[in-house]
């Protein structure tokens, strides 16, 4: 990091990131004896001064077709790990809940402690057990079985928002209301809070001041939610002692309502099991989708991971995706997109995906190929020649149908060696934990 910050020569630039990346994988392996190791794929930049897990130079702009989103304030590489934000709410599947925490949607296999009063709900640690029933399990817990017969459980995220606004509001409905019916502010900037002293207050508002996509299609799917929540959650002694009078409940309906369209477009799908666990962050949240991404999201014990996939110019829109040209596989998301807009600017593009890489960098493609099927080599070195790659010919190929490979080859390693590090990283806690008794 000395070195990126003190003008290192631009000819030996690869080498040194070559150097990082081995000695973060050797760290990430366990080789640094005494230390727990820190994750391979922990942010690699300077930091914000308020927001910790976000890199320097990041904004938000407010965008006319997609409303807030994330705006690069400087140029960054691919590669480059951009956020590292804690989960703050989620839902999990009821498959994977002898598998995930179902407070940080953290993996943690067959270790996990039950909820002592439900058989539903599990969490990775005593924290985390403690923390979701304060801040909504405690509204759930009475009819948790009934919840899982009447809805899908990474939908849960809806009226989780509601209690999670309750809760900070300290169960006052009435304090929740008055807030709550006043017009939302759709610029209300999460980056403004300052995430060294979080107040969960102002991260509930950043939330609540949030402009739903429009998606008519699944309008039918929004009110079923909304109704099957609000009829069940009232069975509970502990929602119906607060949401007591006709306004309270006709407000409780409304803002379900209101929240399972929110949540369908904050929520963010873990990769690895589909839309099996839905999490929410609230810087994260302001990252749109496009099937033309410089970024992929990680979701990965506990925290969502954002990294650069191609180089990213000063000014640029920071998109992440659910769906990509590259591998065009429907993901239940109508995506308004520029390329997925055949009427304008998508013609332009959609010209440029079958045109032939030049001699010369075709065989540099082929060389490409053949390491990533080697298996003598590591993670760390495949990842470095799909960077340098993505790196030296995004400007001149994007898009290009083979370029599209690369790209695929490099988030799906990135995803891997997140994974990997993480599992790595667990494995070495558990081992100082057990050194110390």
């Amino acid at each position: 990091d000395l070195a990126k910050r003190n003008n290192y020569p631009e000819r030996l630039m690869s080498k040194l990131l070559a150097r990082e990346l081995n000695c973060k994988q050797q760290i990430v392996l366990g080789q640094s004896k005494g230390t727990v190791p820190r994750p391979m794929m922990s942010i690699n930049l300077d930091t914000h001064p308020r927001i910790p897990f976000l890199a320097d130079g990041i904004g938000m702009n407010y965008y006319p077709r997609c409303g807030r989103g994330l705006a690069a304030e400087k140029d960054f590489n691919p590669g480059d790990v951009i956020l590292d934000e804690k989960i703050e709410l989620c839902g999990i599947d009821f498959d994977l809940s002898c598998h995930n925490c179902n407070h940080c949607s953290a993996r943690f296999n067959y270790s996990l402690i039950p909820c002592p009063t439900c058989p539903i709900f599990m969490y990775c640690s005593q924290e985390c057990l403690e923390q979701n029933w304060k801040f909504y399990h405690r509204f759930e817990c009475a009819v948790a079985t009934k919840l899982l017969s009447a809805s899908y459980l990474p939908s849960m995220v809806c009226p989780r928002l509601f209690f999670y606004g309750l809760t900070q509001f300290d169960d006052d409905l009435q304090a929740m209301m008055e807030y709550c019916e006043k017009e939302i502010n759709v610029k209300f900037n999460p980056l403004d809070l300052d995430y060294t002293n979080l107040d969960r207050l102002e991260v509930f508002k950043a939330l609540h001041n949030t402009k739903p996509f429009d998606m008519p299609e699944i309008e039918h799917v929004v009110k079923y939610t909304a109704c099957a929540y609000y009829v069940v959650l009232l069975m509970n002694p502990a929602v119906s002692s607060i949401i007591r009078t006709e306004t309270h409940r006709q407000f409780f309906l409304r803002t379900l309502l209101q929240y399972v369209r929110v949540t369908y477009s904050l929520t963010s799908y873990s990769s690895r099991s589909l839309i099996n666990v839905g999490t929410i962050s609230p810087v994260y949240s302001i990252c749109n989708y496009s099937c033309d991404p410089n970024a992929i999201t990680i979701n990965d014990f506990g925290r969502t991971k954002l990294i650069i996939l191609r180089p990213v110019r000063n000014g640029e829109q920071i998109f992440t995706y659910t769906q990509t040209w590259w591998c065009p596989v429907y993901a239940g998301v109508r995506c308004c997109c520029n390329i997925c807009d055949l009427e304008k600017a998508s013609q332009g593009w959609r010209t440029k995906f079958n045109r032939d890489f030049s001699p010369e960098v075709q065989r540099q493609f082929e060389a490409l190929k053949k390491d990533m099927a080697r298996a003598d080599l590591n993670a760390v070195a495949k990842l470095n020649r799909l960077q340098q790659f993505i790196q030296r010919y995004a400007e001149r190929y994007h898009p290009q149908k083979n370029f599209g490979m690369v790209l695929k080859g490099f988030s799906d390693l990135l995803d891997c060696a997140a994974c990997n590090g993480n599992v790595a990283l667990a494995k070495a806690q558990l081992r100082a934990t057990y050194a110390e008794h």
